[in-house]
């Protein structure tokens, strides 16, 4: 494998690294961002807040199915930049080949499975009668376009820890313009509601998939695909590494069911109409936070393989000032423009469902101080290949924390212990990502690490 397109991250100046392959990726992510949130915009006013709900009970499933891929994906990337970091380019084939036919099959299977039990998922995912038959519509397009959206991000993983981040923002940012034309084409101007919405993401899915496979057949790629014929106990290795991953999407897909129930118990459709709407804002803070996260992954996976304490430690200086601004600025939109914010989706909302989004938004804003910064440190172990601390910091601010303060705080606090639960739990796990970080600074870990196993 050529030393000349790796030499910059082991050896270039460190902000002009960082922002080479973050800058590119956050673009990439602001336009998924943009892509999903205005996917909100379209239907919750040329659809309706039913819609609206309906697309935020499929969520989990998505959430599920996503949560393989990633996991996979991440911790083959990772170990794929050890790999590069160590010279070793014949393993770092290997572990690219592996992945991108495991998370092929896996998607394919799950997949097949859930078009297979269709109404009892609907059933499952608690939709009443009114929301039903909107959930399966649009969740029976998901599926059937299923196979696109983790294979294309299996693959811009691996373009990324293959040198090219900037090809990597470009197939997402084709996918997200993609989406938003289909968007206006389909629910807009031909009026197909639902079915027009999920066809548009399945086509933006695809658009990215090719896009980023024509890398892999051109000059440009340093990876090379072809079918291994041993050593596949490597993917435990990866889906182990990848642990945290999985961890936040099982996790987010518990959660929004659970939270789901909870809204539509307490507030009817109109409650799950408003968590829709903090899910689209947390989700546009959150895939910027990913964008910058995703993006330090390669780099500190390829610095750890080649020792460089000191270049890990630069990165994640400065990768951490990046997502902390990113948290502040939204925070200070939540407290100056929440109706603003809120009015984007509720053109043909309810009086309820703005109410019931403002309460939200008034007490989980805090959430967004501490949330980056536990995402990054949980990017940050995987990449150093420490996965059970990154997969403890997953679990805690997205399962086994909100749960338990969904669980207690309404008891002692009512309708306002359900919308606190999420700025407790990230402030909680903030303290663990503090204490975790003391043990596994980027010297220690160095000092402590050797060779990745053939």
């Amino acid at each position: 494998m050529s030393s000349d397109r790796f030499a910059d991250i082991l050896r270039g100046n460190i902000a002009a690294v960082f922002f080479y392959y973050a800058i590119p990726n956050v673009l990439g992510m602001v336009a998924i961002s943009s892509s999903g949130v205005i996917d909100g915009v379209f239907v919750g006013n040329y659809v309706g807040h039913g819609a609206l709900a309906a697309i935020n009970l499929i969520m989990p499933v998505f959430s599920l199915l996503l949560g393989v891929a990633v996991m996979f994906s991440v911790g083959g990337m990772v170990r794929c930049g050890k790999y590069i970091g160590e010279s070793n380019r014949r393993s770092a084939d290997e572990v690219f080949s592996k992945t991108l036919i495991a998370v092929s099959v896996l998607t394919l299977l799950l997949s097949g499975f859930g078009i297979l039990f269709l109404d009892h998922l609907v059933f499952l995912l608690g939709a009443n009668a009114a929301l039903a038959p909107l959930v399966r519509e649009y969740l029976f397009l998901l599926l059937a376009f299923m196979f696109f959206l983790p294979a294309s991000l299996c693959l811009s993983f691996f373009v990324r820890v293959d040198g090219q981040p900037v090809l990597a923002a470009a197939a997402i940012i084709s996918a997200a313009a993609v989406n938003i034309a289909f968007d206006w084409l389909f629910v807009v101007s031909w009026g197909m509601g639902l079915r027009g919405a999920a066809l548009a993401t399945g086509l933006a899915n695809i658009a990215s998939f090719v896009v980023l496979l024509f890398h892999f057949f051109s000059k440009r790629s340093t990876l090379r695909f072809h079918w291994p014929r041993s050593g596949w106990n490597e993917m435990g290795k990866v889906a182990y590494n990848g642990l945290s991953e999985f961890a936040n999407q099982l996790s987010a897909a518990i959660v929004i069911l659970v939270f789901n129930w909870v809204m539509i118990g307490r507030f009817g459709v109109e409650g799950v109409a408003a968590f829709t709407i903090m899910h689209y804002l947390f989700f546009a803070e959150q895939i910027v936070v990913y964008g910058f996260s995703d993006a330090l992954q390669p780099i500190v996976s390829t610095n750890f393989g080649a020792r460089k304490a000191d270049r890990i430690s630069g990165f994640l200086a400065l990768a951490s000032v990046c997502v902390v601004t990113v948290g502040f600025g939204l925070v200070g939109m939540l407290l100056l423009i929440p109706e603003k914010l809120a009015g984007l989706f509720l053109d043909n909302g309810t009086g309820a469902t703005l109410e019931i989004t403002l309460a939200f938004i008034a007490l989980s804003w805090p959430a967004f101080l501490w949330n980056g910064f536990n995402v990054l440190m949980s990017a940050y172990f995987t990449a150093i290949h420490k996965p059970l601390p990154s997969a403890v910091i997953a679990l805690s601010r997205t399962l086994v924390l909100p749960i338990l303060f969904l669980a207690t705080l309404p008891v002692f606090f009512g309708d306002a212990g359900i919308f606190v639960t999420f700025s407790v739990a990230e402030f909680v796990t903030f303290l663990c990502v503090l204490y975790f970080f003391s043990l596994m600074t980027p010297r220690r870990v160095v000092q402590g690490s050797s060779p990745t196993a053939s």
